[in-house]
């Protein structure tokens, strides 16, 4: 078994309701902080199989999805296959729920400071977020500066990632198939056709690739009508959002709604 403490951190957990009044080119912001809880002693662990894994989680009381510990996995077990399916999809989840909350811990602390930056003119980090969320404008900012639906994190991780058993999430902590077109620098897929010249990213660890997923989904302009639907500006289930994330369209818009609806 091989197990980590690598930092203690504290991260701000903050929920707002949020006015945002447009008029013309003119916006009025008023927030409500309902609740803020610092989180202390973030601890990453890792473990070489999925036996010691669960045997960790069931040491330190990690049963329930709904109040998760601290803690996070920066790699899956390479055994992981072995396991069987329904604890498969246990620890899956497990692992993916405390990573999925940290990075939307991440993206809400900055939405935070801009609705703070809005309120006093701070340009520079108002042009910073613009800059890193490539937006348009600041009404294209605050669409893209939010946390993504943890339900349809998990789906997606468990589909592209085979559950957490794929090579590409096993050998290069990459759970959400995200692609690079950068010769040498990602693994070769086996099934990848002659003249293509994609390549799997490769991440140093589980949580780097939910950042990497959720500034696609929040940045990118294939994902304009996934933002407009979270933030209830049109209506669909976010999924319907994703139709240009995989060749399959509007299939594997249902598939990850069918997997939404059987999360464990």
């Amino acid at each position: 078994m091989k197990k980590l403490l690598l930092f203690s951190t504290f991260l701000l957990v903050a929920f707002f309701i949020v006015d945002i009044y447009f008029v013309g080119s003119s916006f009025i912001i008023s927030t409500d902080v309902l609740k803020a809880q610092i989180i202390p002693d973030v601890v990453e662990v890792e473990f070489e199989s999925w036996k010691d894994l669960k045997n960790y989680f069931d040491e330190i009381g990690y049963y329930s999805y709904k109040n998760p510990p601290n803690i996070i996995v920066k790699r899956l077990p390479e055994d992981l296959s072995a396991a069987p399916i329904a604890v498969r999809k246990e620890i899956f989840v497990k692992v993916m729920v405390p990573i999925i909350r940290k990075v939307n811990s991440e993206i809400l602390q900055e939405r935070q400071n801009l609705f703070l930056a809005l309120e006093k003119g701070q340009s520079d980090y108002i042009n910073y977020l613009m800059k890193k969320y490539k937006a348009k404008n600041v009404k294209d900012l605050l669409l893209k500066v939010d946390v993504i639906p943890e339900d349809l994190a998990l789906a997606q991780a468990a589909l592209e990632s085979a559950w957490g058993t794929s090579r590409f999430a096993i050998e290069a902590n990459n759970i959400f198939g995200e692609w690079t077109f950068t010769p040498g620098t990602g693994l070769v897929p086996k099934e990848r056709p002659e003249n293509a010249t994609y390549e799997i990213r490769i991440f140093p660890d589980l949580i780097s690739s939910m950042e990497s997923y959720a500034m696609n989904l929040n940045s990118l302009p294939y994902y304009e009508t996934f933002r407009l639907i979270r933030a209830g500006k049109k209506k669909g289930h976010p999924a319907d959002g994703l139709v240009k994330y995989s060749e399959l369209g509007t299939e594997y818009v249902e598939l990850v709604k069918l997997i939404i609806n059987n999360l464990p």
